[in-house]
């Protein structure tokens, strides 16, 4: 037992060590097909040579004879280019990176699970790499660059003196540590979060207690003067025992003990302050520093990016130029490792169907190869911007929304309003492509979903710009780390939940009044155009709290640009820093939920995930004000003012079989001559009419004192949104487009209103 433990750890070492000699190996190849100068040439040579001797010997060692064969071969050949024995043949460097790939395969796979296709791969490529050295070349003459993709990064060409991979080199200040240990250490670091929290709640709590305490001095205060009165009128027959001499004593006896109380509470009350700032101190320190363990470069991740270029380029028959920046920038181990598939999928993206081809490119004028970049970039706010950007088609975003019609996920209606802005926005949903075909590269309409969510459940964001024939960059920020954020917390029905202050736009008091229904939707003014409002208590399926007509709501909005929702809250406590507590199973995925948190008081609150509150509250059809009573009502009236006979009858027939008293009129002055002749309880107007339109009717309506308060509804054909913004400036209650009219909607909406 004591030997095959060894041999695990020994085989775990291994992974790691080879790893690292197989991405010299890559960056080494890379560097040499680009044909450097002779002295650069040599030391890349003798570097890679080394670096495959060194991977033989670490798989001789653990007995991996599959890996110890290729990498002889991959040896012999660099051992004869150093010893200019033999010269480089046309498509060697195709071979030499074939036969990485199959190195790194074969890392992931144990010796027993290779199958008799990877045998035979094995022993066809350790051949085919022998009968490179067996070219009788006196001179090595090394061929031009080829000219599918060019890498612009930092090299070894630069840095002469620079090891081709300085990630090993372990200095006697390094020590190399398993990340299961530094998560480890990291996830106790983390956990003296709560410990900080609360001891904060604590020094909360003896502060509240200390306030009270001035409250009961000041009620003290106001009976001294009766105490003294009390002990003058008992004068002498104080000494005897009586109740009311008994009960002045213990009076006094109360106020020196409460003084007391008083004086060591406050003492507490300091001394808890004081451990709170150092304990708080302490706590961030060590969490900054354990977080700086477990931070890497982004070199990490983009290492396997030039190679990728490299033969997806080939493979495509495109030629392209990959830029590289911000290397050095640090994150957190775990959302780098969560951001490998989603830019590989962007960069996969960009060279199927983003960058042209040679021929392509030189008929619009533009040069033959193509220039991919991907940059990384500390931004304020402790986040990292990352940038995936390409010179080729743009995207189109009239295509975008035929595919979104094509896989119904918009209406025709909905692609009508939608802007270039919102149609881009398409592009990040499941099934939405704008490719001809389905390639093994891309073109199944999954790829951008999966960066969407991904970054999403990071808790970040992505943005798309493009300019058709330009170009597309996408724009993707993510906090630098997973460990804390600031959360604002809110109460909705007697819980307490947190919203993640990077994605909350602002925090508003709405008075009741302002709240207006627009295509029975609610929505509130919000700079200078109305924004969906919800209640978050609807979309989390909780019960509402009874709230005063003249209480101002409080609302969190959340998104960005056209996408901005409000969401109610029945109050918002404060905003502090929070722990991250992710879901177990079986609840590794609930809805408008991210993640969990335990507060200063020990309590649990959730998390909640903004992206899925926002499609919650565009998918909702929920009404978003009190149900009405389900008592029986009196029979209520309403003035129907259309000047088609068929829309007016229509509309007759409709509320009549609700219940309604429906009176009409043909235009608004016939419609204001009712209303100033009857009581009715809500108009239904529409806009387009003779004499008096909908808009002036309204306006008129507004101004007239008795009937300011009426309820009145547009049903109209004009569905621009200047036409509903002026709807609401003139004191409409809802504005109903009747393309998309639809009864049960206009029912909904009346039974809201009165």
């Amino acid at each position: 037992m004591p030997d095959e433990e060894f041999l695990q750890r020994l085989r775990e070492a291994f992974a790691v060590e080879a790893e690292e000699h197989l991405q010299a190996i890559n960056s080494g190849l890379l560097e040499l097909e680009k044909t450097p100068a002779p002295e650069v040439r040599d030391r890349i040579v003798e570097t890679i040579f080394r670096e495959a001797h060194s991977l033989k010997g670490a798989a001789r060692a653990v007995n991996r004879h599959d890996i110890e064969s290729l990498c002889q071969a991959l040896e012999q050949v660099f051992s004869a280019w150093k010893r200019r024995e033999a010269g480089v043949a046309t498509g060697a460097f195709d071979l030499l990176n074939k036969a990485a790939d199959l190195l790194a395969r074969l890392l992931t796979l144990p010796d027993s699970a290779q199958s008799e296709s990877d045998k035979h791969q094995i022993s066809t490529l350790a051949g085919q790499l022998t009968r490179l050295v067996a070219a009788d070349v006196a001179v090595p003459s090394f061929p031009p660059a080829a000219p599918e993709i060019a890498v612009i990064e930092p090299s070894a060409a630069e840095v002469p003196d620079a090891p081709l991979h300085p990630v090993r080199a372990l200095g006697p200040e390094t020590v190399r540590v398993s990340m299961a240990k530094l998560d480890s250490l990291l996830l106790q670091a983390e956990e003296m979060v709560a410990v900080k929290l609360t001891a904060a709640q604590h020094a909360t709590d003896l502060r509240a207690v200390g306030e009270a305490m001035k409250g009961w001095r000041k009620e003290w205060a106001k009976t001294s003067a009766d105490m003294g009165a009390l002990h003058s009128a008992i004068g002498a027959r104080k000494e005897q025992k009586t109740p009311t001499t008994r009960m002045l004593d213990f009076l006094e006896w109360n106020q020196s003990y409460m003084h007391s109380l008083e004086g060591k509470l406050a003492g507490l009350a300091k001394a808890a302050e004081s451990s709170r700032r150092s304990m708080a101190g302490m706590v961030d320190e060590l969490l900054g520093d354990a977080k700086k363990l477990v931070m890497l470069p982004f070199a990490t991740l983009l290492d396997v990016f030039p190679k990728l270029v490299r033969d997806l380029a080939r493979d495509e028959g495109k030629e392209i130029e990959l830029a590289i920046a911000g290397r050095d920038v640090e994150i957190d181990k775990r959302i780098l490792e969560e951001m490998k598939d989603p830019l590989i999928h962007l960069v996969r993206n960009a060279i199927d169907h983003g960058l042209e081809k040679p021929g392509v490119r030189t008929q619009k004028q533009k040069p033959a190869r193509g220039t991919l970049r991907i940059s990384v970039a500390q931004t304020e706010g402790n986040k990292v911007e990352i940038r995936v950007s390409d010179d080729g088609e743009g995207i189109d975003a009239a295509e975008v929304k035929k595919s979104a019609l094509k896989k119904n996920l918009l209406t025709a209606e909905e692609a009508a309003h939608f802007g270039e802005r919102e149609a881009l926005a398409l592009i990040f949903k499941s099934d939405v492509s704008t490719s001809p075909i389905v390639t093994e590269i891309s073109g199944r309409g999954l790829g951008l979903a999966i960066v969407a969510e991904k970054v999403e459940q990071l808790g970040g964001t992505v943005a798309v710009e493009t300019k058709l024939g330009a170009g597309t960059t996408f724009r993707i920020l993510l906090p630098v780390t997973l460990a804390t954020f600031q959360g604002l917390l809110v109460r909705v029905a007697e819980q307490i939940f947190v919203i993640p202050v990077a994605q909350v736009d602002r925090l508003v008091r709405v008075p009741r009044d302002d709240i207006k229904t627009v295509e029975n939707r609610e929505t509130i003014a919000f700079d200078g155009r109305a924004v969906s409002l919800a209640w978050l208590g609807d979309v989390l399926e909780l019960p509402r709290r009874v709230q005063n007509e003249e209480e101002r709501a409080q609302a969190v909005v959340l998104g960005a640009g056209a996408g901005r929702i409000a969401f109610l809250v029945d109050e918002v406590l404060n905003e502090q820093e929070v722990l991250v507590k992710n879901l177990r199973k079986p609840l590794v995925r609930v809805r408008n939920v991210a993640a969990a948190t335990v507060l200063g008081s020990g309590k649990p609150a959730l998390i909640l995930n903004v992206p899925d509150l926002l499609k919650s509250a565009t998918k909702s059809s929920r009404a978003t004000a009190p149900a009405a009573s389900s008592g029986e009502r009196r029979a209520q009236s309403l003035l129907v003012v259309e000047d088609s006979i068929t829309s007016r009858m229509l509309l007759k027939n409709i509320l009549e079989s609700a219940g309604y008293l429906v009176k009409t009129a043909i235009d608004g002055v016939e419609g204001l001559t009712a209303l100033k002749s009857q009581h009715f309880d809500l108009v239904v107007s529409d806009v387009e009419m003779p004499r008096m339109d909908g808009f002036e009717l309204t306006a008129k309506i507004r101004a007239d004192k008795k009937l300011a308060e009426l309820p009145l509804v547009l049903v109209t054909a004009l569905d621009s949104r200047e036409h509903r913004e002026r709807g609401i400036d003139v004191g409409a209650n809802a504005y109903i487009v009747k393309s998309s009219f639809d009864q049960s909607n206009l029912l909904e909406v009346i039974r809201k209103l009165i």
